[in-house]
């Protein structure tokens, strides 16, 4: 229930797109665009890993630099094709926990515990939570960009 905070899941039909090759062939140049590599591909799924120390000197910018593993897949029933995603974000969540520690440190030795806590909160929520915010909109839009007009 807790991955919620380093998981990001949705999925995208797959009416109007062509064969499966097609529409993994669309995410895998989307990857390529955000600078993520593709590590395994099958016939109907493919998987990134791309941790953050990999290019830690990267652009920011790009809608999935937060994420350093994803898998998607498609799925058919008798009625849909979609494709489905789970990217996730765990360096970086981690990343910014050192980053709350270290402002907690801070705090302490300015205010004290509840100093302390307050600038922990504080930096967590601003770091990762913001860039959360920003990806939880722009990369589901950037997936279903990539996979309905190619």
């Amino acid at each position: 229930m807790l991955d919620l905070l380093w998981h990001l899941r949705g999925s995208v039909a797959l009416d109007s797109v062509g064969p499966n090759a097609a529409a993994l062939d669309r995410v895998e140049q989307l990857l390529e665009r955000q600078r993520k590599s593709v590590s395994e591909r099958g016939s109907d799924y493919l998987i990134f890993d791309d941790p953050l120390w990999s290019n830690p000197f990267g652009p920011n910018w790009l809608a999935m630099v937060i994420y350093d593993r994803g898998r998607f897949w498609i799925e058919q029933s008798l009625h849909e094709r979609r494709l489905r995603y789970d990217v996730r974000s765990l360096h970086g969540m981690v990343f910014c926990l050192f980053a709350a520690f270290t402002a907690f440190f801070f705090g302490l030795a300015d205010d004290g515990l509840s100093g302390g806590l307050k600038f922990a909160a504080g930096a967590f929520a601003w770091l990762y939570g913001m860039n959360i915010l920003l990806a939880l909109v722009r990369v589901p839009s950037a997936i279903r960009k990539a996979v309905t007009r190619g």
